[in-house]
């Protein structure tokens, strides 16, 4: 069972990697179209692995079953570093601001209308910012959050403000 979950987490780890790489030399112009074309070429690459990875057709199917569903997992998430989000746009600015920023001064003209009070709450009672008054600030969470994204938009290649 270690030998499945140890395969399976080094084929999903190489197909990451190998996105990653591709991403950074020529990022396409529309994930949903090349979402086909990736399943097309790593779903058979990672059979292939798998198979040479464990020993029983048994064992090769569990690696691709735990491989597709951390490439799922992967494919849900993507749409949140790569994508448009006035949540992550508002941690983005909040972390670029340590010491917050007032309510009143969030003049973001992408984000007219899409920062309502629900949204700042929703935030808040997920502890990614914390509203003092009138002012806002990042939570832990937020700090964590808004850094992985960050790191992971800068690692494939995606500037800020722009999605992919």
């Amino acid at each position: 069972m270690c030998a499945v979950l140890v395969a399976a987490v080094e084929v999903f780890a190489w197909s990451l990697a190998i996105h990653v790489i591709v991403w950074r030399i020529h990022r396409p112009e529309s994930y949903r179209a090349w979402l086909p074309v990736l399943i097309v070429i790593f779903g058979p690459l990672a059979a292939g692995v798998a198979w040479l990875l464990v020993p029983t057709r048994l064992d090769a199917a569990a690696v691709l079953l735990l491989h597709g569903t951390l490439s799922a997992v992967y494919i849900i998430g993507y749409t949140l570093v790569s994508g448009f989000s006035p949540s992550v746009e508002l941690l983005k600015l909040l972390d670029r601001t340590p010491e917050g920023i007032p309510t009143s001064s969030l003049r973001l003209p992408f984000l007219a209308g899409a920062l309502t009070g629900d949204r700042i709450d929703n935030l808040t009672a997920a502890g990614l910012v914390r509203r003092d008054g009138t002012h806002l600030e990042l939570g832990p969470r937020g700090v964590r959050l808004a850094r992985l994204v960050l790191f992971y938009r800068h690692a494939i290649g995606l500037p800020d403000g722009e999605g992919g």
